[in-house]
């Protein structure tokens, strides 16, 4: 049930099934009249006369002229309004002499204009791009003063931009600004540009196709875009990617943290079965109480380098990968594993006389994409038939629940990008597919479903990786729960800033449309412990996936201490506060609950190895406190020392490649639980409740201890004069063996908790005022 579909033009008819609807035909009102519609949030105008339309929010005209691909003359209006369960929207639907009908449409809260387009082919016909508008937008300010945000990073206004998806254009420093992207990309591929003219910026989304066959006599369903300002351009991404999983009825699963073999030195590649197994039982041991889930089989562990149909005898796992599947499960741990499901060798025997299995060119060969092998034809019943064996076997005969699938592009049959995000030719439409009334984002969401199907509901996804080709961004919408959204990174500070920046900017895609997974946890030197901790902090602040990639029993322990202090995943999504002024981000903030339950974590980073930096934040700003007088107190995490009182600014000071993670409360007249010693989050995964009883001065909660890890409270007082005078523990959890100890520095209080298992222990701490 999705009302977005309800809202697209030329697909009202078959979209409509089960709405009232009421249609009233305009095409006899006078050249000069104008058409509008309303949602409460926005106004759109189209005038009749000239084609041309606007769009406002409150006293903000942000689409100071829209216009469509064709003029004016000959066209047919109607304003449609439909209702269903959901609530209604309206629409203008223009109907153009060429056969493609136009819509603008408002849906009742949603804070976006919808656009679209469909194509009706009297006498058939290929279509390549379609274009649903053409926006001239206006924030009051030079394009020079704005600054553009696409898959391939941060620019000026004046630049022009061609960017995958979406585009947002914004104010650094204000924040306000415009967000445009693709809604749907079933059959195409959505493409944003962003163009100086005339001293504004003009937008315009463009649906690539490659090759769309239109029957004669039958409609082409277009593709949706939206287009809305914010006061908050961050926000506005978030709406954005908010209305995507609603479209798509995205349901992602609980985000699990664990391992992956690959960039393990030593043992890494696939590892092999001894050191699996000697891993599965450190794990089990010393990190499964932590959060840690999965064990992850990287590449190398196949019978040939493009042929998944088993393992290799003669490589690491000659036993089979079922009974290394069943170690790590029987260390508690969910067993995983990579694979190409698309990319296969096409002179493999298995395959000797199934070659119409695979995608061809024009020129009758196999289409062969660079690194990830042959394209295996997804539109080809037997071949899907022979993939959906493989996935079965490896997901429910051999018992991997977790999947890494890689070379994803190579469903789509286009040529490899990596490692860069920038748009450019791709040979999108150039391969000849079993179907050839399939488009290439067709066969590769095809492929993808198949995946799906025949791994089971119980199994996580994980795609890997939007950067061979961004295309697949808007193709695997809605059809994995987790995305590599960067390119490998290694031990290496380079590396870790680009699975960073490629997590900043598509930090909105996360827990809303997919799990982002930057690249592995590294940790390991040449890295600093510095620079071991800003990338373990950064995994924990954004929440983003948190896979480590080392030989885990050999870590140091100031190392081994990263993971568990940025494990489990909190399950939501931290804000790039600097988005639009820094790529990546400088300051992340987290916050988690409400009223006297709110937490508030800043994450401040230096990403430059060579220099030190300067970081200013305004917690108010950030809806931290209760305005600019506000006095905080903070604590900052990996220093392990109060941050005193302050009020309005916080101004902070980093070295090279180094971080600072701080959590911060507003000062009250009463003591407060500022920060805990379980997670870099400071309570946001610890801490369950927490009251104040101002008559018997009486701090009490509930916090998720681990087993034999000291748990310590930290807490702050308005004066010297309040005292600590008693840390109890509730009778059953001191029944169980957990006990408590307290000190007092002045204001600064911290009690710890010890418990021999995890549970879930009940503290009350008393005070008095001297």
């Amino acid at each position: 049930m999705r009302i977005f579909i309800l809202i697209t033009a030329g697909l009202l008819p078959a979209w409509t099934t089960g709405c009232t609807a009421a249609k009233q035909e305009i095409r006899s009102m006078k050249s000069s009249d104008e058409i509008t519609i309303d949602n409460g949030l926005l106004s759109v105008r189209y005038n009749i006369k000239d084609g041309t339309f606007s769009a406002q929010r409150g006293n903000r005209q942000f689409i100071k002229q829209g216009r469509f691909p064709e003029g004016p003359d000959g066209v047919s209006a109607k304003v449609g309004t439909y209702e269903n369960t959901l609530g209604a929207c309206k629409a203008i639907e223009l109907e153009f002499p060429s056969g493609r009908m136009y819509v603008l449409a408002l849906y009742r809260n949603l804070p976006f204009v919808v656009f679209g387009v469909s194509v009706h082919s009297p006498s058939g016909q290929m279509i390549e791009v379609l274009t649903p508008a053409l926006f001239t937008i206006d924030l009051g300010k030079t394009p020079s003063d704005l600054r553009v945000l696409g898959c391939d990073g941060l620019t000026g206004g004046e630049t022009n931009r061609t960017s995958y998806t979406f585009l947002a254009v914004a104010e650094p420093k204000t924040g306000e600004g415009v967000v445009c992207g693709w809604l749907t990309q079933k059959r195409a591929s959505g493409i944003v540009l962003a163009r100086v003219e005339n001293g504004l910026v003009t937008i315009q989304p463009r649906a690539e196709y490659g090759k769309l066959r239109v029957p004669a006599g039958e409609t082409a369903e277009g593709e949706l875009a939206v287009i809305g300002y914010f006061d908050n351009a961050l926000a506005g991404l978030e709406a954005y990617a908010e209305a995507i999983a609603k479209i798509h009825e995205v349901e992602l699963p609980k985000i699990p943290s664990g391992y992956c073999t690959w960039y393990s030195r030593p043992y890494g590649g696939a590892s092999d079965e001894k050191h699996i197994a000697e891993l599965a039982e450190f794990c089990d041991k010393n990190l499964r109480k932590f959060g840690f889930e999965v064990l992850q089989i990287d590449d190398k562990w196949q019978i040939s380098r493009r042929d998944f149909t088993s393992h290799n005898p003669k490589g690491p796992y000659p036993a089979g990968m079922k009974p290394t599947a069943e170690t790590i499960k029987a260390a508690g741990l969910t067993p995983g594993i990579w694979f190409i499901p698309f990319g296969w060798d096409h002179k493999r025997p298995i395959f000797e006389d199934h070659q119409d299995w695979f995608v061809h060119k024009e020129d009758g060969s196999v289409y062969n994409v660079r690194w990830a092998g042959d394209c295996l034809d997804m539109t080809h019943p037997e071949a899907r038939d022979f993939l959906e064996q493989v996935i079965r076997r490896i997901t429910r005969q051999w018992g991997y629940k977790y999947i890494k699938i890689d070379g994803m592009w190579t469903g789509m049959a286009v040529k490899i990008l990596y490692p860069q995000p920038t748009y450019r030719p791709d040979g999108l439409g150039d391969a000849i597919f079993h179907d050839h009334g399939k488009t290439n984002i067709e066969a590769y969401r095809d492929g993808l479903k198949l995946v799906r199907k025949a791994a089971g509901q119980d199994v996580y996804i994980l795609g890997c990786n939007i950067a061979q080709n961004m295309r697949t961004i808007g193709g695997s919408i809605g059809l994995v729960d987790g995305m590599r959204v960067g390119s490998d990174i290694g031990a290496r500070w380079g590396g870790i800033l680009k699975g960073a920046t490629m997590g900043t900017r598509l930090y909105f895609f996360h827990n809303r449309v997919w799990h982002n997974d930057p690249d592995c946890l590294m940790l390991r030197e040449p890295l600093t412990l510095d620079q071991a901790r800003s990338w373990g902090s950064w995994i924990g602040i954004s929440g983003q996936l948190n896979m480590v990639s080392e030989w885990l029993p050999g870590l140091p322990a100031d190392r081994l201490e990263v993971i568990k202090r940025s494990m489990p995943n909190h399950g939501l999504c931290g804000r790039p506060v600097d988005l639009f002024e820094n790529d990546p981000a400088h300051i992340w903030h987290l916050t988690a609950g409400a009223g006297p339950q709110k937490r508030d974590v800043l994450g401040l980073f230096n990403w430059n190895d060579k220099e030190p930096s300067s970081v200013t934040v305004e917690p108010a700003k950030l809806g931290i406190g209760d305005g600019a007088k506000c006095t905080y107190v903070g604590f900052d995490y990996w220093a392990d020392n109060f941050v005193q009182p302050f009020n309005g600014v916080l101004k902070t000071d980093l070295q090279p490649s180094s971080c600072r993670v701080i959590a911060i409360r507003p000062l009250l007249e009463r003591p407060v639980l500022v920060s805990t010693s379980r997670h870099v989050t400071q309570g946001i995964v610890d801490i369950v409740e927490e009251n104040w009883n101002s008559r018997t001065g009486v701090l009490a909660g509930k916090s998720k201890v681990v087993g034999d890890d000291p748990y310590e409270l930290r807490i702050f007082a308005p004066t010297e004069s309040w005292k600590i005078d008693s840390a109890a523990l509730a009778r059953s959890d001191r029944k169980a063996g957990a006990t408590t100890e307290s000190r007092q520095t002045g204001r600064q209080i911290r009690v710890t908790i010890n418990s021999g298992g995890n549970r879930e222990i009940s503290w009350e701490i008393t005070f008095k005022k001297q």
